[in-house]
């Protein structure tokens, strides 16, 4: 035990609190505690797919994905609803390129988007669907393995990678305009799969070459446009369809889902370059939401 006088111990104490009111003029503690300025609480909530931020918590923020009509889902290829469709899908303008392309890490997924100023912007129609929907983007949804990534199974069978093409009913100028209108039909999204295969598939290269130029979160780039067409083929029958939500914040109830049973190819070297993605919190391992229960909802094939 160490003893000291209490002249010493004054003395101490005394050098103790003037270093500490030293350090307060030089030191900004806000910046090394943020949380001081927001009354010693959590920074603000920003959806992801961590522990911190990840889809259990979405719930107590985003009331809409407390709905009954919550996408991704699987889907029971038995207890499908089969439909002759009194005619085909129809796709219109894919086979042309954009006027110009970006690809993005928007901190959670990866973000293809297109500008077409005077050109037609793609567009689909006619099968399961009732109105046109214009062509707004494309996002793709990956995991840590090649036995998940997609965020749909068939059968509770998991693709190793999910890409989503967005589109907007006609009528509605962007997507923020759609989801703020909140009608049942105003996104369409049509998925496609991924599967693993030996070989490289060329028709990707022109994403996946550029991926290590966006693995910092907020970045994006500039890249020679080229018609969607290349990276997932058109198909008019053979697909399934229901009616569910976004399956990112805010879960909005509000998506017509067309999901093209046959994968797509990607080889094993492709799929790695987007799991090098960075968020906030590092690399993305997976960007995928847990599935839905179905509950009363009927899904579709259209042979």
């Amino acid at each position: 035990m160490i003893n000291i006088s209490a002249s010493e111990f004054m003395i101490i104490c005394s050098s103790v609190l003037l270093v500490f009111l030293l350090l307060t003029e030089v030191l900004d503690w806000t910046q090394l505690f943020p949380w001081i300025e927001n009354e010693c609480n959590f920074p603000p909530f920003t959806f992801g797919y961590t522990d911190r931020n990840g889809p259990h918590m979405w719930k107590l923020l985003y009331p809409d994905s407390n709905g009954s009509n919550q996408s991704p889902i699987n889907i029971a290829t038995r207890l499908v609803v089969v439909v002759q469709p009194s005619e085909p899908l129809r796709w219109n303008g894919y086979d042309k390129g954009p006027l110009s392309m970006t690809i993005a890490n928007n901190e959670n997924n990866v973000i293809v988007s297109t500008v077409w100023g005077n050109l037609n912007r793609p567009y689909i129609e006619g099968g399961c669907l009732t109105n046109i929907y214009d062509l707004c983007s494309m996002m793709f949804h990956w995991g840590q393995s090649n036995d998940e990534g997609s965020e749909h199974t068939l059968d509770y069978v998991r693709y190793p990678m999910e890409l989503q093409v967005w589109h907007i009913k006609r009528g509605f100028n962007s997507l923020l305009e759609a989801i703020a209108a909140k009608e049942s039909d105003g996104i369409l999204i049509v998925s496609f799969f991924f599967q693993i295969t030996n070989a490289d598939n060329p028709y990707l290269d022109h994403i996946v070459r550029n991926l290590r130029r966006i693995v910092k979160p907020g970045t994006k780039v500039h890249v020679p446009p080229f018609p969607l067409l290349w990276i997932f083929p058109h198909f008019e029958t053979d697909y399934y369809t229901y009616n569910g939500s976004l399956t990112q914040p805010p879960c909005s109830e509000i998506v017509t889902w067309i999901l093209q049973p046959e994968p797509i190819a990607i080889s094993s070297s492709q799929i790695a370059q987007f799991r090098q993605i960075c968020s906030p919190d590092g690399p993305i391992p997976l960007n995928c939401r847990p599935v839905q229960p179905v509950n009363d909802r009927s899904v579709y094939f259209y042979s």
